[in-house]
């Protein structure tokens, strides 16, 4: 204990010098890792996501609905063809710099993100059939499509880079990417490597001023400090374990005691495996490791009976998720006949092999969640029974990211949290493996790229449903990746923080989202 405490109080001590200046205007969050960057196109990962949902509008948000809002746009609208969108910007729409937002900033994000240099992996597919993008005038930009999509209004879901900030270089390597030019509630005051992003009031900011004029995101990749952390006071908010959402409902009603709040999200836990090593490019093994790991026991034990299993790339929270798909069983004598039936047999040392093939790989995890360290431990002894040899690598969240994206993992642990309207191809379709797209597990199957690709030109929700269903089958066959668990999102909230709601988009990415938190003390009309 003694430990912990230097730990935490080491981790912590920067927030002294906050405390000299009314410690109710601030909201001191954690983020699991640290961001590689803060430009909007090219960000991946949660710690990026959650930094940049105070630091930028879209041009339209979500609500807590999954609705979409007008946003930096007052207006997108399409014509009778789908194929053109017209964009009417917020007059009073500003960066912080206070120079207007305009159509050419639509213009140039568009060029960029679609500039086959620029690794925007997560909305390039969006834009799919673009043909232009072109400057009506300085408030209106329109967007002409040679392809009619069905959810193409939520590409526009967009956040924008400006112009004259971000011009005159390579958008992937900018000096920007570590200081954006904001257009949202708040900018970055300070960004302190490897500890601490300040954000503070964007003064600029042309909707409803945030209550507190700080945010301070300490970057805390271990659990346990940051659960102290929480309880001393010294963060505001945290994801939970289930051991520490149980802890806390003890102390419920308690004076200054963090409350819980849980909520389903659109996402879902799961084991990725490189199809394209040829130790993964037999479907056999691919179920065989999945049947290998027992989710129902991760369900009970590790989060304490609050999680599903997951049978596919929908989670619940999708209006689309197919229910009939049985997720595939906890059962190691039928996962060691089907490895022998792939060709990988037990030698004399009881480790599998293919000829001169091991049955031997490396899975990589980023460091910060305490569960998932615990599942790919749980994974790997039961692994090793069956001859099947993995090693563990830990990495640092930025590094653990950056070889994700670029397809260099032979395989990994991670979560992957869902638009309210995926583009399922991103992340499925043959043709959107790194560096162009999501798809890092090398999935191919040409039934399923057939499929998604009629799903952007089908309107019909009804159609849309039968084609997921589809979709989902052939994936659910094929396990690419092992689907885990579909966990309740379980979160720990200082008593002193109110007005924090949630939806299926979590806690953060819709609107407002944490722009619309305030403190006990700062409840009145910011000016």
């Amino acid at each position: 204990m003694k430990k912990l405490a230097l730990l935490v109080l080491a981790l912590f001590l920067p927030a002294c010098g906050v405390r000299g200046k009314s410690q109710e205007s601030v909201v001191r969050r954690r983020l699991e890792g640290e961001p590689k960057t803060l430009n909007p196109i090219l960000a991946t990962m949660d710690p990026e996501q959650i930094v940049l949902a105070l630091l930028e509008r879209n041009l339209l948000d979500y609500d807590e609905k999954l609705n979409l809002v007008p946003g930096l746009a007052e207006e997108v609208s399409d014509s009778p063809d789908h194929l053109t969108y017209t964009i009417r910007l917020h007059k009073d729409a500003r960066w912080e710099d206070g120079t207007t937002v305009t159509s050419r900033d639509v213009v140039f994000t568009l060029t960029a993100l679609l500039d086959p240099k620029t690794p925007a992996l997560t909305r390039r597919a969006l834009f799919d059939g673009f043909v232009k993008a072109e400057a009506v005038d300085a408030r209106t930009a329109r967007v002409v499509f040679s392809t009619a999509a069905a959810g193409r209004r939520d590409a526009f879901n967009l956040p924008l880079l400006s112009a004259a900030a971000w011009a005159g270089a390579d958008v992937a390597t900018h000096p920007r990417n570590r200081n954006p030019l904001a257009n949202g509630p708040y900018r970055l005051g300070s960004w302190e490597a490897g500890r601490t992003l300040t954000l503070v009031r964007n003064t600029q900011y042309f909707g409803e001023k945030p209550a507190p004029e700080q945010v301070i995101f300490r970057v805390v990749p271990e659990t346990a400090p940051a659960f102290a952390a929480l309880q001393a006071g010294d963060l505001d908010e945290m994801r939970l374990i289930y051991a520490q959402k149980k802890e806390l409902d003890a102390k419920a009603g308690m004076a200054g005691a963090p409350r819980v709040v849980t909520f389903d999200e659109l996402a879902y836990s799961y084991l990725g495996w490189n199809n394209r090593l040829p130790v993964f490019a037999d479907r056999r093994v691919r179920r065989a490791l999945t049947m290998l790991v027992d989710r129902e026991s991760i369900g009970r034990n590790l989060y304490g009976g609050l999680a599903k299993l997951a049978n596919g790339p929908l989670p619940p929270a999708h209006w689309a998720w197919d229910a009939s798909l049985t997720p595939w069983p906890y059962d190691p004598k039928a996962a060691e006949v089907l490895l022998d039936e792939a060709g990988f047999r037990k030698g004399p040392d009881g480790m599998r092999r293919k000829g001169n093939l091991r049955l031997a790989f490396t899975l990589s995890l980023g460091m910060g969640s305490d569960v998932q360290r615990q599942i790919v431990e749980l994974a790997q002894q039961s692994f090793r029974k069956a001859g099947i040899e993995m090693a563990i690598q830990p990495l640092e969240w930025a590094a653990f990211a950056a070889k994700m994206d670029a397809g260099e993992l032979e395989a990994w642990a991670a979560a992957l949290n869902l638009d309210p309207n995926p583009d399922l191809a991103v992340s499925w379709h043959s043709a959107q493996v790194p560096p162009v797209g999501l798809n890092a597990a090398f999935y191919r199957n040409h039934e399923v790229d057939v499929l998604l690709e009629r799903l952007k030109t089908t309107f019909d929700r009804e159609e849309t449903r039968a084609l997921l269903a589809r979709v989902q089958l052939l994936i659910h066959d094929d396990e690419p990746v092992t689907f885990l668990n579909i966990p309740l999102t379980k979160w720990g909230v200082s008593s002193r923080l109110t007005n924090v709601r949630t939806s299926p988009y979590g806690l953060f990415l819709f609107w407002p989202g944490a722009a619309g938190w305030r403190t006990s003390t700062t409840t009145g009309p910011i000016s």
